[in-house]
């Protein structure tokens, strides 16, 4: 190849790097997240989940994931926000609604943990029925 056309492909390239979206590059941060929370490396995975974040602060799925590294530390309080914020951006996440029901049993709010474990029966999330059972 000449030496124009490598400069033609390297301009397309980086141009085509730097107008990514910032909804993209909070994928990317949400994936390495993900892999880091599976290695058992919650702190790292947080750090990542934070960064998608701060590109795309009602990202439902980095919030939620955000969540469950608080929750992961006993940090019970900043889980239930980070869920009440997912739940915000998706009224129908109902993985969020089970894991904030859980944050509130921690915290022996068993009225607040029954609302959100029937919410997120009602809205599909399966194997809820040992949990719900005393709620009512």
């Amino acid at each position: 190849m000449n030496k124009g056309i490598l400069t033609v492909l390297a301009f397309i390239v980086l141009s085509f790097i730097a107008c990514t979206p910032k909804e993209e590059l909070a994928e990317q941060y949400y994936e390495n997240g993900k892999d880091f929370f599976f290695r058992n490396d919650p702190k790292n995975a947080l750090v990542e989940f934070e960064k998608g974040l701060e590109l795309v602060p009602n990202h439902y799925r980095l919030l939620y994931e955000s969540g469950n590294c608080h929750m992961n530390f006993r940090e019970y309080n900043i889980a239930i926000d980070l869920y009440t914020k997912a739940i915000e951006s998706n009224p129908k996440y109902a993985d969020a609604y089970h894991n904030r029901g859980q944050c509130w049993f921690y915290l022996n709010n068993h009225d607040k943990s029954c609302s959100d474990w029937l919410k997120a029966d009602s809205l599909g999330k399966p194997n809820l029925s040992d949990k719900i059972k005393h709620c009512k």
